[in-house]
Protein backbone atom coordinates (compact mmCIF):
# COMPACT_ATOMS: atom_id res chain seq x y z
CA UNK A 1 0.00 0.00 0.00
CA UNK A 2 2.91 2.47 1.15
CA UNK A 3 4.38 1.53 -2.96
CA UNK A 4 1.39 2.34 -4.58
CA UNK A 5 0.78 5.30 -3.06
CA UNK A 6 4.66 6.51 -3.56
CA UNK A 7 4.42 5.08 -6.79
CA UNK A 8 1.24 7.61 -7.87
CA UNK A 9 2.84 10.91 -6.09
CA UNK A 10 5.92 10.20 -8.12
CA UNK A 11 3.93 9.72 -10.96
CA UNK A 12 2.78 13.26 -10.86
CA UNK A 13 5.69 14.87 -10.73
CA UNK A 14 7.44 15.07 -14.45
CA UNK A 15 11.22 15.08 -13.78
CA UNK A 16 10.55 12.00 -11.88
CA UNK A 17 10.58 8.03 -13.71
CA UNK A 18 10.08 5.22 -11.18
CA UNK A 19 11.91 2.38 -12.61
CA UNK A 20 11.69 0.05 -10.27
CA UNK A 21 10.23 -0.89 -7.00
CA UNK A 22 11.44 -3.68 -4.79
CA UNK A 23 9.94 -5.57 -1.53
CA UNK A 24 13.21 -7.40 -0.49
CA UNK A 25 16.82 -6.08 0.29
CA UNK A 26 18.18 -8.80 -1.93
CA UNK A 27 15.73 -7.48 -4.83
CA UNK A 28 16.56 -4.30 -4.07
CA UNK A 29 20.27 -5.25 -4.69
CA UNK A 30 19.72 -6.82 -7.78
CA UNK A 31 17.62 -4.67 -9.56
CA UNK A 32 19.92 -1.88 -8.77
CA UNK A 33 23.04 -3.18 -10.03
CA UNK A 34 20.56 -3.62 -13.34
CA UNK A 35 19.02 -0.25 -13.48
CA UNK A 36 21.56 1.98 -12.50
CA UNK A 37 18.97 4.62 -11.02
CA UNK A 38 19.68 8.15 -9.92
CA UNK A 39 18.58 7.79 -6.30
CA UNK A 40 16.89 4.95 -4.42
CA UNK A 41 14.21 5.47 -1.43
CA UNK A 42 15.38 2.14 1.00
CA UNK A 43 13.01 1.32 4.28
CA UNK A 44 15.28 -0.07 6.99
CA UNK A 45 13.27 -2.92 8.28
CA UNK A 46 13.09 -5.53 5.19
CA UNK A 47 11.62 -9.31 5.71
CA UNK A 48 15.52 -10.99 4.87
CA UNK A 49 17.98 -7.87 5.55
CA UNK A 50 18.32 -4.56 7.12
CA UNK A 51 17.95 -1.82 4.94
CA UNK A 52 21.12 -0.26 5.87
CA UNK A 53 23.01 -3.87 5.22
CA UNK A 54 21.11 -3.52 1.68
CA UNK A 55 22.57 0.43 1.50
CA UNK A 56 25.87 -0.75 1.86
CA UNK A 57 26.09 -3.33 -0.95
CA UNK A 58 24.51 -1.11 -3.04
CA UNK A 59 27.16 2.22 -2.60
CA UNK A 60 29.70 -0.49 -2.53
CA UNK A 61 29.45 -0.94 -6.35
CA UNK A 62 27.58 2.14 -7.28
CA UNK A 63 29.12 5.12 -5.39
CA UNK A 64 26.81 7.91 -7.21
CA UNK A 65 23.69 6.54 -6.30
CA UNK A 66 21.54 8.43 -3.87
CA UNK A 67 19.74 6.70 -1.11
CA UNK A 68 17.55 8.57 1.41
CA UNK A 69 16.22 6.04 4.34
CA UNK A 70 12.49 6.51 4.48
CA UNK A 71 11.55 4.95 7.73
CA UNK A 72 9.04 5.48 11.17
CA UNK A 73 11.98 4.84 13.27
CA UNK A 74 14.17 7.89 13.67
CA UNK A 75 16.26 6.29 16.59
CA UNK A 76 19.36 8.42 16.56
CA UNK A 77 21.74 4.87 16.72
CA UNK A 78 19.71 4.09 13.13
CA UNK A 79 20.68 7.46 11.68
CA UNK A 80 24.35 7.41 12.95
CA UNK A 81 23.94 4.40 10.87
CA UNK A 82 22.92 5.28 7.96
CA UNK A 83 25.04 8.39 7.63
CA UNK A 84 27.84 5.79 7.93
CA UNK A 85 26.52 3.57 5.49
CA UNK A 86 26.31 6.40 2.85
CA UNK A 87 22.90 7.29 2.77
CA UNK A 88 22.11 11.07 1.58
CA UNK A 89 19.02 11.55 3.42
CA UNK A 90 17.06 10.18 6.17
CA UNK A 91 13.06 10.77 6.04
CA UNK A 92 10.40 10.01 9.15
CA UNK A 93 7.20 8.53 7.63
CA UNK A 94 5.46 10.29 9.52
CA UNK A 95 5.72 13.31 7.10
CA UNK A 96 4.26 14.11 4.22
CA UNK A 97 4.59 12.69 0.79
CA UNK A 98 5.80 16.38 -0.57
CA UNK A 99 8.68 16.04 2.44
CA UNK A 100 9.90 12.83 0.42
CA UNK A 101 9.69 14.47 -2.97
CA UNK A 102 11.89 17.35 -1.60
CA UNK A 103 14.12 15.39 -0.40
CA UNK A 104 14.97 13.48 -3.65
CA UNK A 105 15.34 17.24 -5.28
CA UNK A 106 17.66 18.35 -2.65
CA UNK A 107 20.40 14.98 -2.43
CA UNK A 108 20.14 15.12 -6.33
CA UNK A 109 21.60 18.39 -6.06
CA UNK A 110 24.32 17.42 -3.87
CA UNK A 111 23.16 18.10 -0.37
CA UNK A 112 22.35 16.35 2.88
CA UNK A 113 18.59 15.66 3.87
CA UNK A 114 17.38 15.16 7.39
CA UNK A 115 13.48 15.40 8.34
CA UNK A 116 13.11 18.05 11.00
CA UNK A 117 12.11 15.44 13.96
CA UNK A 118 15.35 13.60 12.80
CA UNK A 119 17.93 16.65 12.46
CA UNK A 120 16.34 17.69 15.95
CA UNK A 121 17.51 15.01 17.56
CA UNK A 122 21.07 15.42 16.46
CA UNK A 123 21.32 19.04 17.33
CA UNK A 124 20.30 18.68 20.36
CA UNK A 125 22.70 16.25 21.00
CA UNK A 126 25.01 17.84 19.88
CA UNK A 127 24.19 21.30 22.03
CA UNK A 128 24.51 18.92 25.26
CA UNK A 129 27.64 17.44 24.15
CA UNK A 130 29.40 20.95 23.94
CA UNK A 131 27.83 22.07 26.84
CA UNK A 132 29.71 19.16 28.57
CA UNK A 133 32.39 19.90 26.70
CA UNK A 134 32.52 17.13 24.57
CA UNK A 135 35.16 17.17 21.24
CA UNK A 136 33.00 17.55 17.98
CA UNK A 137 31.83 14.15 15.95
CA UNK A 138 34.36 13.41 13.40
CA UNK A 139 32.98 13.11 10.05
CA UNK A 140 31.33 9.25 9.38
CA UNK A 141 33.85 7.55 6.55
CA UNK A 142 32.95 4.32 5.53
CA UNK A 143 35.28 1.89 5.02
CA UNK A 144 35.57 2.49 0.93
CA UNK A 145 36.23 6.09 1.66
CA UNK A 146 39.13 5.03 3.93
CA UNK A 147 40.63 3.04 1.46
CA UNK A 148 40.70 5.93 -1.18
CA UNK A 149 41.67 8.62 1.84
CA UNK A 150 44.53 5.99 2.13
CA UNK A 151 45.79 5.29 -1.54
CA UNK A 152 45.16 9.35 -1.99
CA UNK A 153 47.40 9.96 0.89
CA UNK A 154 49.94 7.78 -0.53
CA UNK A 155 50.10 9.88 -3.51
CA UNK A 156 48.02 7.24 -5.62
CA UNK A 157 46.46 8.84 -9.09
CA UNK A 158 42.58 7.95 -9.38
CA UNK A 159 43.86 5.38 -12.52
CA UNK A 160 46.13 3.27 -9.67
CA UNK A 161 43.45 3.74 -7.39
CA UNK A 162 40.86 2.24 -9.64
CA UNK A 163 42.96 -0.29 -10.61
CA UNK A 164 43.89 -1.11 -6.62
CA UNK A 165 40.56 -1.47 -6.01
CA UNK A 166 39.42 -2.94 -8.82
CA UNK A 167 36.38 -0.03 -8.99
CA UNK A 168 36.05 2.73 -12.38
CA UNK A 169 37.79 5.36 -12.30
CA UNK A 170 34.78 7.50 -12.22
CA UNK A 171 33.89 6.17 -8.61
CA UNK A 172 37.12 6.86 -7.19
CA UNK A 173 36.32 10.39 -8.70
CA UNK A 174 32.92 10.39 -7.03
CA UNK A 175 34.75 9.08 -3.31
CA UNK A 176 37.18 11.73 -3.74
CA UNK A 177 34.28 14.28 -4.26
CA UNK A 178 32.44 12.57 -1.19
CA UNK A 179 35.73 13.16 0.98
CA UNK A 180 36.00 16.53 -0.11
CA UNK A 181 32.74 17.39 0.61
CA UNK A 182 32.43 15.43 4.32
CA UNK A 183 36.06 16.47 5.61
CA UNK A 184 35.54 19.79 4.17
CA UNK A 185 39.07 20.27 2.50
CA UNK A 186 39.90 21.03 -0.85
CA UNK A 187 43.43 20.09 -1.73
CA UNK A 188 45.35 16.87 -1.48
CA UNK A 189 47.49 18.22 0.87
CA UNK A 190 44.46 18.40 3.13
CA UNK A 191 43.69 15.16 2.30
CA UNK A 192 47.06 13.66 3.53
CA UNK A 193 47.42 15.64 7.10
CA UNK A 194 44.20 14.53 7.95
CA UNK A 195 44.80 10.86 6.76
CA UNK A 196 48.06 10.99 8.98
CA UNK A 197 46.47 12.93 11.53
CA UNK A 198 43.62 10.20 12.08
CA UNK A 199 46.07 7.46 11.59
CA UNK A 200 44.16 5.86 8.37
CA UNK A 201 47.51 6.88 6.56
CA UNK A 202 51.27 6.31 7.43
CA UNK A 203 53.17 9.56 8.08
Amino acid sequence: MLRHGLRQAMAQQPPLSLVGEASTGELAVKLALELKPDVIVMDIHLPDMNGLQATRRILGDLPATKIIIFSSDAARSLVDEALRAGACGYVSKTGAVEELLRAIDLVMAGKLYLSPDVSAGILENYRKGLADGQAPTKPFLSEREKQVLRLVADGRRNKEIASELNIGIKSVETYRSRLTKKLGYSSQAELVRYAVREGIAEP
